[in-house]
């Protein structure tokens, strides 16, 4: 739902907002598509044109021929509409999208040539029209957006993999929400890998969740392990995991039946591409410690985890949120909150909302694309109904590209 509109103004105004040199519109990056606006002008001045051509009662000469030519043009402007709608109400996505971006450039070409003035003037909109998208898309530079690091020499995404790992199967896990799945290649052909970013826990009951628990069974003893990219100023004099990011890692690892085996015993591997990732220039030293962690992995039995906190003493704050904003906190969320040393978190991934209660009494939500959580009330207030959440002005979201907040 992230590039779903929200409201039936949003909705009908997709067209126009497309062009916005806003990132996600109908795709994660900025990239303005002025196609549909100039499509819709076209439509309006054709419209505007033929009026005025019926109250002057001037019937334009070659009638049969123009309506010949007018045919192809408006079925596939038909068919263009009839895959936005469907687009539009169920993703807005753009990835998904590629027939309709491919149509709108000819549909746009196909009206200024049905425009009944000259053909120097209709030449001279289509090529306006041309240079003018060419230049909003050099101006937002697509080609650099997603670029995490440059690739110019093999492999791909260089690691230096220790032989053992070259020349021996494993079960590797991950958990960053990049996958790096690039260096794979760099690994034994028959390893098997798992990524554990938003995978349920396995105590939840759901598919994936008994998926994952037959995945990691499967692992053959003493081959099973982690593979991370380091953390800037978490690492030790020798490059290892240090106790606080142990902690962490052995936590998020607890809901599969994880633990790390020793973080002492781990391998520091370094990465000239992970070392290149970043803003700014790295020093010397900050390359060097630029690299993944990979680690053993040792299986806990079922109840051996962990104890967790499962008080949930603000269970009734996430339920009235729930209640309030059911499009934007699904019911239940993605499973039970997360205990934070200050108070609870409860994630949504469906909408890409995180609602947190403190210790303190407040509450607050952030949508992915907001650059702070945003303050809803206390406990007290929103219990008692003193405080509601607005659900049509969602911050980071609600509203078109140029009415947002972020």
């Amino acid at each position: 739902m992230r590039f779903q509109p929200d409201t039936w103004l949003e909705t009908w105004l997709r067209p126009v907002a497309m062009a916005a040199p806003d990132a996600s519109v109908y795709v994660e990056i900025m990239a303005p598509d002025f196609r549909f606006l100039f499509a819709l002008v076209l439509l309006v001045l054709l419209g505007g044109l033929a009026v005025l051509s019926r109250r002057r009662r001037s019937v334009p000469a070659g009638r049969e021929e123009t309506r010949l030519a007018t045919r192809p043009v408006f079925v596939m402007l038909l068919a263009l509409a009839a895959v936005f709608v469907p687009w539009l109400a169920t993703t807005g996505n753009g990835r998904y999208f590629v027939v309709g971006l491919l149509m709108v450039g000819p549909v746009c070409i196909g009206l200024t040539r049905l425009l009944p003035v000259t053909r120097a003037l209709r030449l001279t909109l289509g090529a306006g029209m041309v240079a003018w998208q060419a230049f909003a898309v050099l101006q937002s530079a697509p080609l650099q957006a997603w670029t995490f690091v440059r690739w110019e020499d093999a492999p791909y995404f260089h690691v230096e993999v220790p032989l053992e790992s070259r020349e021996h199967p494993a079960t590797y896990v991950t958990m960053s929400a990049i996958s790096y799945s690039l260096v794979t290649p760099l690994f034994h052909p028959q390893s098997r890998w798992l990524s554990l970013h938003n995978a349920p826990a396995l105590d939840s009951g759901a598919l994936d969740a008994r998926r994952t628990e037959a995945f990691l069974s499967a692992a053959q003893p003493g081959r099973l392990m982690l593979l991370a990219p380091a953390v800037a100023g978490m690492l030790t004099d020798q490059r290892l995991p240090n106790v606080r990011i142990s902690r962490v890692l052995d936590q998020q690892l607890a809901a599969y039946r994880l633990r790390m085996a020793d973080p002492q015993a781990c391998r520091f591997l370094p990465s000239r591409s992970l070392a290149e990732i970043g803003l700014g220039e790295k020093t010397p030293e900050e390359r060097a410690r630029s690299g993944f962690w990979l680690c053993h992995l040792s299986r806990v039995e079922a109840g051996g985890a962990p104890a967790k906190r499962q008080d949930r003493r603000y269970d009734a704050v996430f339920k009235l949120l729930e209640a309030q904003c059911p499009r934007f906190f699904p019911a239940g969320g993605d499973g039970a909150s997360v205990m934070l040393a200050n108070g609870e978190m409860r994630s949504y991934m469906q909408a890409e909302m995180k609602a947190y209660v403190f210790d303190s009494g407040e509450v607050h939500y952030k949508y992915y694309r907001a650059l702070n959580p945003v303050l809803v009330g206390t406990v007290r207030e929103l219990l008692d109904g003193k405080v509601k959440l607005d659900c049509s002005h969602i911050r980071g979201r609600s509203g078109l590209p140029w009415q947002r907040e972020i």
